[in-house]
């Protein structure tokens, strides 16, 4: 939205400044020749007609910003490399330190299972028995993200 505001303000004083140099010029010489009320309904319409130009062509940019080129909308890829935040676990057991994501869980929740990295498969025991586990930080090395 920022750039959009900035595009609209960047071209609003744009179109401002050449309106009134058009408007100064044209008084200016008016003025010098002694005809300060002539032709006032032409310039109001010359200046509204570049601010209408100008108006367009700064919309003609904001078309089809996402587009592919083809006039067709280009549609967002999904991630399927979401690690459900419920999959995770932490704890300590028998000295040893481990955090990751249950293989069990993250194989019934994720979209896309088949791409779950084998290499960070951990196996580590804890008070319920041995569990494998997709370490976490290999995960995010894959691309993972946690969700």
């Amino acid at each position: 939205m920022l750039r959009t505001l900035s595009k609209t303000l960047m071209g609003g004083a744009v179109a401002l400044s050449l309106a009134l140099t058009g408007v100064t010029a044209t008084a200016t010489q008016a003025a010098a020749n002694g005809h300060s009320n002539r032709n006032q309904g032409a310039e109001a319409a010359a200046i509204f007609g570049g601010l209408l130009l100008l108006y367009g062509l700064s919309q003609a940019g904001n078309g089809n910003r996402h587009g592919s080129g083809n006039g067709q909308p280009v549609q967002p890829q999904p991630n399927y490399r979401i690690a459900p935040a419920h999959c995770f676990v932490e704890g300590n057991n028998y000295g040893n330190h481990y955090r990751g994501y249950l293989a069990r869980c993250m194989h019934q929740s994720v979209a896309a299972p088949h791409l779950l990295p084998q290499n960070c498969l951990r196996d580590i025991y804890t008070n319920h028995g041995p569990r494998q586990i997709y370490g976490g930080r290999c995960l995010a090395d894959a691309g993972w993200t946690r969700g």
